[in-house]
């Protein structure tokens, strides 16, 4: 494996202070003084030390560079050789240091929260630099650290869902701009979020596709099916034609949610700038309604009104049929979550703010891989679905 590590700019060298070089001093002396007793341990006696049968020798020291959290520490290891069953030896290995350990594990977990947290490469760099002292981590080493993440997003996108209570599902999409055979293009991600009984909210699945269309979204949810997702008792989506298309022939006749923030964007675009302000004004009369009753007064006012200023806003507004009103079927304790996507939107827009420096991500996988991670790592939190002591009630009424 070659090293990590390559010359750092100058400038970005800071210089080490009593302190820490006490400290490293330290450090040097905790890993020299575990190595060796973890070799004391595999030959069964110290150095010097006569046994009645010998299961290897020591043979010298070697040196060894390893970079802390308190920066580059320099190490004289022991080495041996133990005897195997055939009568021949093998060089001994230790577990404390791996063979090719440049960097500990919490300071790989550090440059992989930088990166994750919006950081590029050559800030990345600089942030570490003090860590570092003369040499930085390179970019391949930046790449090789955030590579790792892929194999355990790769796992998280198999795992089974055959034991998770999904009761409501939250489904939507985002453009990102990635780079493919050699040139900058646009891309669509595709999210699908659970509400457990307990009112946790959990991403389900990631998938990144050319764009929403019906056989995208098809995609996803074939790949929630199969690894056991059962069918939850409401969908809530950004208003995807093709969202729509492949949840009926997913699960024929579930009720489906269309998000009210999205619809209104699309009344907006109906009028003129003059009138929007009218059009959000009328419309947030049916999403602060407070009983069944009062939702579909307001939906009739507004249709009313809307017919005669401007009809294009009413005949957007029926485009999403019964999809208006489905979150009236729940209790009104939770029809805030249930009306939108925003779930996933604050999902998205932190993934956009933790991105735009590095413009377009390499490839589809860097994606996925930052997505997840920026979740895994706790960098997105997501908050309970309110209302959500009135679940299991929900469940029950549902199931009769």
């Amino acid at each position: 494996m070659q090293d990590d590590m390559q010359l750092a700019v100058p400038a970005l060298v800071m210089p080490v202070d009593g302190l820490s070089a006490l400290v490293r001093m330290a450090v040097r002396g905790a890993i020299e003084a575990a190595v060796e007793q973890e070799l004391t341990l595999a030959l069964g006696r110290t150095t010097y030390e006569r046994a009645v049968e010998a299961v290897g020798y020591r043979h010298g020291t070697m040196p060894r560079t390893l970079v802390t959290s308190a920066g580059p520490v320099a190490l004289r290891l022991p080495r041996a050789r133990l005897q195997q069953a055939d009568g021949s030896t093998q060089e001994w290995r230790s577990a404390v240091l791996p063979r090719y350990a440049r960097r500990t594990a919490a300071l790989d977990e550090t440059l992989a929260r930088l990166y994750l947290s919006g950081a590029s490469t050559r800030d990345l760099r600089r942030a570490v630099a003090p860590l570092f002292g003369a040499t930085a981590v390179s970019k391949s080493a930046v790449s090789r650290v955030v590579t790792r993440l892929q194999g355990e997003y790769q796992r998280w996108q198999r795992r089974a869902l055959a034991e998770e209570p999904i009761a409501y599902l939250i489904l939507d999409g985002q453009r990102h701009r990635v780079r493919a055979d050699g040139r900058v293009t646009w891309c669509s991600i595709l999210m699908a979020v659970g509400v457990r009984p307990t009112g946790e909210k959990v991403v389900l699945g990631l998938c990144v596709v050319g764009g929403e269309q019906t056989a995208a979204w098809a995609q996803l949810l074939e790949d929630l099916t199969q690894r056991g997702l059962a069918r939850p008792q409401l969908v809530i989506s950004d208003g995807s034609k093709g969202a729509a298309a492949a949840l009926e022939a997913t699960w024929s006749g579930i009720a489906h949610q269309r998000c009210l923030v999205h619809k209104l964007r699309n009344l907006i675009a109906c009028v003129p700038r003059s009138l929007r302000g009218a059009v959000v004004r009328d419309f947030r009369t049916i999403t602060t309604a407070t009983s069944v009753a009062a939702v579909h007064a307001a939906l009739t006012v507004f249709r009313r009104t809307w017919a005669v200023k401007w009809s294009a806003v009413v005949v957007s507004l029926d485009e999403a049929g019964a999809g208006l009103t489905a979150f009236t079927d729940f209790p009104t304790t939770q029809w805030r979550c249930l009306r939108t996507t925003n779930t996933i939107e604050r999902i998205f827009s932190e993934f956009r703010r933790r991105t735009k420096t590095q413009g377009a991500l390499p490839t589809p996988e860097a994606i996925t891989t930052v997505l997840w991670g920026t979740l895994a790592t706790g960098g997105i939190r997501m908050r309970k679905l309110h209302g959500y002591k009135a679940m299991t009630t929900t469940t029950l009424r549902q199931a009769a």
